[in-house]
């Protein structure tokens, strides 16, 4: 079973360095944490997208994704989840 806990557990592996991920309870959301980064957090909306938002963001919500049913469509979405987490760290050291 693939959940935003998982996926967030492979986005921390593949930013590498000092990332890490933890989960909330039954793994419905997850939680990656950087030091010097902000902490984002992946979750499920109520239109069963995957949501990540930044805690430090006034807007909140910084991405959304479609459903993904495929080891490869999976393993895309934990690729794009962590270039916008590139983005959106990188666009927070420039402000």
């Amino acid at each position: 079973m693939t959940t935003p806990a998982s996926v967030a557990a492979r986005v921390a592996e593949i930013l590498g360095g000092d990332w890490t991920a933890s989960s909330g309870t039954w793994e419905t959301y997850g939680r990656l944490d950087a030091p010097d980064a902000d902490t984002y957090t992946l979750y499920v909306d109520d239109h069963d997208e995957l949501c990540l938002s930044a805690n430090l963001d006034p807007t909140g919500e910084i991405a959304s994704f479609r459903k993904v049913h495929t080891p490869e469509g999976i393993e895309a979405l934990a690729e794009a989840i962590a270039e916008a987490i590139r983005q959106h760290h990188t666009a927070a050291d420039q402000e």
